[in-house]
């Protein structure tokens, strides 16, 4: 993962105006052109199309899912050591002081920005924790042979360090994990190294999508990148003509009123030394606005998200098969990438058993809800039918009513 394009995927997403409007110069101005006659950033306009993308796709990913271990012997020990596992998850052992739970949209989020997430295994206070790890700057050691195999995990990042005398330096912290130990440096010198004896590499690797020969997945950002430009220049085109259209243009009504080269600035409400009138303006805006609704198309296009999702979600409240229609393209996209969340989700699960258990024959499977959208409509008549058949309990259930704890609260009464 290299540093300098992660960091220009986080400027998109964070609406680093700065960056954004140097990416679009290098991309757009030729060198030729001289800096006085450059566009600055005060005449740049853009929007932050690409932070509400990433945020739809990640907000569309599943919240929750359900984890069954097996392999354990006969049916009673699988039972525990699920039970074990799905306790675990509800623990605060998950960075932050956070259950796994509270942590998951984070790591989603890391998964889609950057491409790739890291989960680092260690033990803390007797309990198995878990830290997502800094993805900006991440050295993956592979086997020769086989790029898949890693040997170990190098995290690179800067840390402020406060002077006495007041001011700060910048230190280049790493931490280095291999099958043995977790080693920390600062500025290349070793500040700690603690062995952990795991048997292997403690980190789980979750990508959002296989890079063939790459260690890496691909941030989700890389793509929408080009079309987020081709959006802030319609962007720009329509506020220049808007600004020119309304002020409009004024030139000397004759040649004699004036000597070449002389500069006569005039504004609104301002007296002019000679005559002069209006030879520009009243431009028609409906090109640029057809260029503008083109790219807003093919920006949400590629990023598999309805354009306009909130209003259409509204007019579709009443029919699920409408909106699981609209939410098509976004369904495909998830499902590609829940493929390597449940890996490395059961990877993750499988790690915590050997380092609890010391056992790695467990099995762990992974499941997630389904992106479909119930429609309500089928979900209230199936009721009424269980109801009218005298299943009232069942009919409680398919609309979402928890009969048992309602049951637990009259017993207590």
């Amino acid at each position: 993962m290299k540093r300098e394009n992660q960091k220009l995927f986080n400027d998109f997403y964070d609406g680093n105006a700065d960056a954004i409007f140097r990416h679009f110069i290098g991309r757009r101005i030729a060198d030729g052109v001289r800096a006085d006659e450059r566009i600055t950033i005060n005449d740049f306009y853009f929007q932050n199309d690409i932070r509400v993308i990433q945020d739809t796709r990640v907000s569309f990913m599943p919240k929750t899912f359900d984890v069954y271990v097996s392999g354990a012997g006969k049916g009673g020990l699988n039972d525990a050591i699920t039970r074990r596992v799905r306790e675990w998850l509800d623990t605060r052992h998950f960075g932050g002081g956070r259950s796994f739970w509270e942590a998951f949209p984070g790591i989603c989020l890391t998964q889609e920005n950057c491409g790739t997430v890291f989960l680092k295994l260690f033990v803390k206070e007797g309990e198995v924790s878990v830290q997502k790890m800094y993805s900006d700057d991440v050295d993956v050691i592979v086997d020769e042979k086989n790029y898949l195999d890693v040997m170990k995990y190098v995290f690179s990042w800067e840390e402020k360090i406060d002077l006495e005398g007041g001011g700060f330096r910048v230190v280049k912290m790493t931490e280095e994990i291999d099958d043995k130990a977790f080693t920390t440096t600062a500025d290349g010198r070793p500040v700690n190294s603690e062995e952990h004896r795991f048997g292997f590499v403690p980190v789980v690797r979750i990508l959002r999508e296989e890079v063939e020969g790459s260690p890496y997945g691909r941030s989700g950002i890389e793509d929408l990148i080009e079309a987020q430009q081709n959006v802030n220049m319609a962007l720009t085109k329509r506020a220049w003509a808007t600004k020119y259209n309304s002020f409009r243009v004024w030139a000397p009504k004759e040649a004699g009123y004036i000597e070449s080269g002389t500069t006569i600035r005039i504004s609104p409400g301002a007296l002019s030394p000679i005559p002069i009138e209006a030879v520009g303006g009243d431009v028609d805006l409906s090109a640029v606005e057809r260029e503008l609704d083109d790219a807003l198309d093919h920006l949400y296009r590629l990023g598999s998200v309805p354009r306009r999702l909130k209003d259409d979600m509204v007019r579709a409240s009443t029919s699920a098969k409408a909106l699981n229609s609209m939410l098509e393209g976004l369904k495909r996209y998830t499902e590609r990438k829940l493929v390597y969340m449940r890996r490395g989700l059961e990877e993750m699960i499988l790690k915590y058993l050997k380092i609890e258990y010391n056992r790695d024959d467990f099995k762990v499977t992974i499941s997630f809800p389904s992106l479909d959208r119930e429609d309500p409509e089928h979900t209230l008549n199936r009721a009424r039918f269980l109801a009218e058949h005298g299943m009232e309990a069942e009919a409680l259930k398919e609309i979402g009513f928890d009969v048992e704890a309602a049951g637990e609260g009259e017993a207590k009464k």
